[in-house]
């Protein structure tokens, strides 16, 4: 996926961040390493479903070869393996993959199968040796390129499985007193196959989280203000309305907040447009900070007013919320020469508290969280007031 104009994107993207940062090292910060993972997982979902059916039907084609070209006793020995580790190993990876429960874990359940898988195989390769049956090694290069480019393994997974079977396998040769040329030619063999699966496999997940990145900026162009990095007003009401429609079947409260920056025209008259951008940016992470929960989200609804909405708090942790939002903003002591409200920028809040009805919508809530800015704007600014459906009175609090 081709990135887009990174000056497009909000210098407070972590997608930006990472993308400039680097990932040679094929790893993440850690909030989007998390992501990623489950960005692969999902991605590499379908393939890894396929490939271990055609591991599976593969496997028992073997096995029927065992049935007809090994000699008992080997044919015993070596159908226990394919039938008692190999097959039931795919089969219960292949399960794991329809467990949503299980998606996480994805990586280390079919690391630890190919791993097994490769060794079972090391193990039917020392099986022939110890029979003395001419069974051809080259099985083991076949399951190599299944861990690197087949199962959707990361690099990490798959290049501890490869080169672990590698190990073992030369172990095997050596304990069954394989000639050393034989030896040399099937070890530099396997070492080659793992190498060119090692490259190709850094490559492929190279260009698997340079994709992510890309996914994530175009998100972040789709979703969030250039200036202050916050969700623009379009993300801000899709995400709003899902947290509005789940408040309503689980009847638990919301609080919808419109926020103002006080006299911020005269600060920009003042100050000058540059010095105004900063001031957003460092208000609008204020708020950002204020909104981490799943269902909390805060955005910039357009200049120097914002919106946000709380989740399932008390009205006295809605309050606290707010007041401590109030002064850090405060805090901040960015000055304020010409504000009528303090020497230095302010906020003002209005809250419309409410548990979301079936004749209610979000419209509503945020026009009523409008009314209880306005009058904070007339009581003198830099506060909160709370106004809700059912109580006509106010609640200013500083």
């Amino acid at each position: 996926m081709k990135l887009p104009h990174l000056e497009w994107v909000s210098q407070d993207s972590p997608y930006l961040r990472q993308h400039q940062q680097g990932f040679r090292a094929l790893s993440f910060d850690d909030e989007l390493e998390q992501a990623f993972k489950r960005y692969h997982a999902n991605v590499f979902l379908r393939r890894m479903r396929w490939a271990l059916l055609v591991a599976t039907v593969l496997a028992l084609l073997f096995v029927l070869l065992d049935v007809f070209n090994l000699p008992d006793p080997l044919r015993g020995q070596v159908l226990t393996l394919r039938l008692g580790i190999i097959q039931p190993m795919l089969v219960v990876v292949w399960l794991a993959t329809y467990r949503p429960a299980l998606r996480d874990h994805l990586q280390l359940i079919g690391g630890i199968v190919a791993l097994f898988c490769g060794l079972a195989v090391v193990g039917i390769i020392g099986l022939a040796r110890y029979h003395a049956f001419p069974l051809p090694y080259e099985g083991i290069i076949l399951v190599t390129v299944f861990f690197y480019f087949l199962t959707g393994l990361r690099f990490t997974t798959a290049v501890l499985c490869g080169w672990l079977t590698f190990v073992a396998y030369v172990a095997m040769e050596l304990s069954q007193g394989l000639a050393g040329e034989t030896l040399a030619s099937n070890a530099i063999f396997l070492a080659l196959a793992n190498v060119i699966g090692s490259v190709g496999c850094y490559s492929l997940e190279y260009a698997t989280r340079q994709n992510f990145l890309a996914h994530g900026l175009l998100q972040d162009l789709a979703e969030k203000d250039f200036l202050t990095g916050l969700l623009n007003r379009r993300a801000f009401t899709e995400r709003a309305e899902r947290s509005w429609r789940q408040a309503q079947r689980e009847r638990h409260a919301l609080g919808v907040v419109m926020m103002d920056v006080d006299f911020f025209k005269r600060y920009n008259d003042h100050y000058g447009h540059a010095a105004g951008d900063e001031a957003l940016r460092q208000v609008a992470r204020v708020i950002g900070e204020c909104a981490r929960r799943p269902l909390d989200c805060a955005a910039r609804y357009g200049g120097e007013e914002f919106v946000g909405i709380w989740y399932n708090l008390n009205q006295q942790q809605m309050l606290d919320i707010l007041e401590k939002l109030r002064t850090s903003i405060e805090g901040l002591g960015l000055a304020h020469a010409y504000s009528d409200a303090a020497p230095v920028v302010t906020l003002s809040l209005g809250l419309a508290y409410l548990t979301p009805q079936s004749q209610q919508s979000l419209e509503d809530a945020l026009r009523l969280a409008d009314v209880a800015l306005y009058l904070a704007k007339e009581q003198g600014r830099n506060r909160v007031v709370m106004k809700t459906p059912v109580v006509s009175g106010l609640e200013p609090i500083r």
